[in-house]
């Protein structure tokens, strides 16, 4: 079977033309080809370049050397064979090293389509190592999914960038550290394929919002970074990250619905003095987690003050992954009061961390840390752990206080990724305490952040006759079908309302509301922030049957839990 080719004749004989394309045929090959010999005509046919080409060396406006030299202008790097009447050795050296793939006399054709096929085979063997090279460059230097620069090509991209600042003075450019909220949520609670979908659509409106000289990579996860470049003021970047705020205030569309993602955005300006690109990567990277804990969308410029909170974070967060091992978390317990009888019901379990420095520290200064490190798993395995051991060893010592129960709060992140039934039915056996005796609690607003997986966990919990409670609830507008599909017994009315009863009309309007949806719907309530006797007497003229707050304890270390126990005290 001949194998097909496009050629181009540089001959000025129409003869030897002819007889170049019989030695083509005869050895297997069936050209096309377009015959030329002037200078203009050639340009024109490179315009559509060929597969090949056969030059003779000297014409009558120009020589081989001098197509060798139009085509490299071109661009172009196509097999280029000299045959020629009469040419010298040291002639065809100089044209081998211009780029001719060979050379041979017009009366030993006979060799032509060897040479014709020693050069196509070339040509095959470089194109296929240049697409092995560059299938390695993508899959080295860019992210499988999106296709965007990865950490590697962008760092050595910012260092290229930061070093050319260092060089020319009015030199300006910006780093943007983009993180978005919501995304891990959807990975947990729809799974990685929509996920990967969202990735991908996420970088595509990223890229329409930056210009083409820009350098757009995917850091990590959900972690974006851009490198926009040769800035004739600060203040543009500014206008990129208020560009790509406008960009993600649309919805993403997917086959499951409409997803909202929150962009935080920290930036850091090269005319601050750096030493690196890397330390402006560092202090991008700090300005987007002050971004990120204003819990809104947002961009915030990088300060001197933030590098500090920075080391602050970096500090506490090694000090966190080590909390574990060093035996530092605490629980205290806040009692819940049964307000019918005036007495000790249960215990909410409370985390608290002894840092070796900062003392005895509440959750909100590092649980979202630990959520942000995964932690939280391990973390809620101890706590419902200690909380049940602890329960049982009351439970023991004072056997006439019943039922005694002990509440443990979870986060969304669990109820979306571990099999939380499976860890409390574990826990009550090892410790051997009643199920009904264990609450786990989630706030409303952590319940709303993925309904479905909250609903079908809290079912499988209620199978094992552990009863659950809606934390905070009135703060985070869950609707009255979510209210009725959940496997809950207990609303928590949020201490926000109970401490303005007395007070202000509103907040006794909405208490009383929440109880008396709760009885309807066959729930039991609970009021936090109780302060004042008479926060007790509303609640008990409005049947509200638990409370919790201050005005009975505030929260209390085991030992203390003892004695309140045996005191018997009543409200």
């Amino acid at each position: 079977m001949s194998t097909s080719l496009n050629l181009l004749l540089l001959e000025d004989s129409s003869a030897d033309a002819e007889l170049m394309i019989e030695a083509l045929r005869d050895a297997g090959f069936d050209p096309t080809f377009r015959r030329v010999d002037t200078k203009d005509a050639y340009l024109r046919e490179l315009d559509q370049p060929p597969d090949f080409i056969l030059s003779d060396y000297s014409m009558p406006q120009f020589t081989a050397q001098d197509a060798l030299s139009l085509m490299k202008e071109r661009g172009l790097d196509l097999p280029f064979i000299i045959v020629s009447g009469c040419i010298g050795e040291d002639m065809a050296v100089e044209c081998m090293k211009a780029g001719a793939a060979d050379y041979l006399l017009k009366d030993r054709l006979g060799r032509l389509g060897h040479a014709v096929a020693q050069a196509l085979e070339r040509k095959r063997l470089i194109e296929e190592k240049r697409q092995a090279e560059q299938r390695l460059f993508l899959e080295t230097f860019h992210d499988s999914l999106t296709g965007l620069p990865n950490r590697a090509l962008f760092m050595d991209r910012l260092e290229r960038v930061f070093l050319q600042s260092r060089r020319q003075a009015g030199h300006v450019f910006a780093l943007l550290h983009m993180n978005l909220d919501g995304l891990n949520m959807v990975h947990s609670g729809l799974g990685p394929s929509p996920a990967d979908r969202l990735l991908i659509e996420v970088s595509q409106r990223i890229l329409r919002r930056v210009r083409s000289v820009d350098t757009v990579a995917r850091m990590e996860g959900d972690a974006f970074t851009l490198l926009v470049d040769n800035l004739k003021a600060v203040g543009n970047a500014t206008r990129v990250a208020e560009r790509l705020q406008q960009e993600f205030a649309m919805p993403f569309v997917l086959d499951e619905g409409e997803i909202f993602l929150t962009p935080c955005i920290g930036i850091a300006c090269s005319h601050a003095g750096y030493e690196s690109g890397e330390h402006l990567l560092r202090d991008a990277t700090a300005a987007m987690l002050q971004a990120k804990a204003t819990g809104r969308a947002g961009f915030v410029i990088f300060d001197k003050a933030m590098h500090q909170q920075a080391m602050a974070r970096l500090k506490l967060e090694g000090d966190l992954r080590q909390a574990l091992d060093r035996k530092e978390f605490r629980l205290a317990y806040q009692p819940i009061v049964d307000l019918a009888e005036g007495r000790v019901a249960g215990f909410e379990s409370l985390l608290r961390w002894q840092h070796p420095e900062h003392g005895l520290t509440r959750p909100d200064a590092f649980l979202h840390i630990a959520m942000e490190l995964g932690l939280m798993k391990s973390i809620g395995e101890w706590s419902l752990g200690e909380a049940c051991r602890q329960l049982k060893l009351w439970q023991g010592e004072f056997p006439r206080i019943r039922p005694l129960t002990v509440s443990v709060n979870f986060s969304i992140e669990h109820f979306a990724q571990d099999p939380i039934a499976q860890l409390i039915k574990t826990v009550i056996q090892r410790t051997g305490i009643d199920a009904p005796s264990l609450k786990i609690e989630i706030t409303e607003s952590e319940m709303m952040k993925n309904p479905a997986a909250v609903s079908q966990v809290l079912a499988e919990i209620k199978a094992q006759q552990v009863d659950t409670c809606l934390d905070d609830f009135g703060t985070g507008y869950s609707s009255l079908s979510h209210l009725q599909q959940l496997a809950i017994r207990f609303l928590k009315i949020d201490q926000s309302f109970v401490r303005r009863l007395g007070s202000d009309d509103d907040a006794l309007a909405i208490v009383k509301t929440i109880i008396a949806l709760a009885h309807q719907l066959g729930r039991q309530v609970i009021a936090e922030g109780v302060e004042t006797a008479e926060h007790l007497v509303i609640l008990r003229s409005l049947g509200c049957e638990y409370g919790q707050g201050y005005f009975f304890s505030k929260p209390l270390a085991p030992e203390e839990v003892g004695s309140l126990l045996a005191s018997a005290r009543r409200w």
